[in-house]
């Protein structure tokens, strides 16, 4: 995500200096605009919310236990999913995006949940820690 914004912050930024560079011909009626301080311009680092969740933070282990379910998260941005008694019932990787979780299986499937406090919320259930 934070590439993203930095992206978007420099694509921005490239086009506002093109349309700068297009400046006054001179014409009578066009005024200059005001220059402007550091603090008005747009920053090239997004801020960054310490206490938003990330592949550090969530990494461990998390059930369901009503659905037999264990969603083990590592440091990496990888996921293994134990299911009804079947080990490493499916594998991936897995994104943060400010209160989303993508689940990016190796089968080709995609499972989004919301964190919540100290909860996954997937749609097979909400999932807690693993203490």
């Amino acid at each position: 995500m934070h590439r993203r914004v930095t992206l978007a912050t420099a694509i921005g930024g490239a086009i506002l200096t093109v349309l700068a560079g297009c400046g006054s011909d001179g014409s009578a009626g066009e005024s200059t605009p005001a220059p402007t301080t550091p603090s008005e311009t747009a920053s090239a680092t997004p801020s960054v919310d310490p206490s938003s969740p990330d592949a550090t933070t969530l990494s461990g282990d998390w059930q369901i236990p009503a659905e037999d379910y264990v969603l083990h998260l590592a440091d990496d941005g990888t996921f293994v999913e134990d299911f009804q008694g079947v080990v490493d019932f499916r594998t991936g990787k897995y994104q943060v995006d400010g209160d989303t979780i993508s689940l990016v299986g190796d089968d080709g499937n995609t499972d989004k949940g919301t964190i919540e406090g100290e909860t996954l919320k997937f749609t097979l259930g909400t999932a807690t820690r693993v203490e």
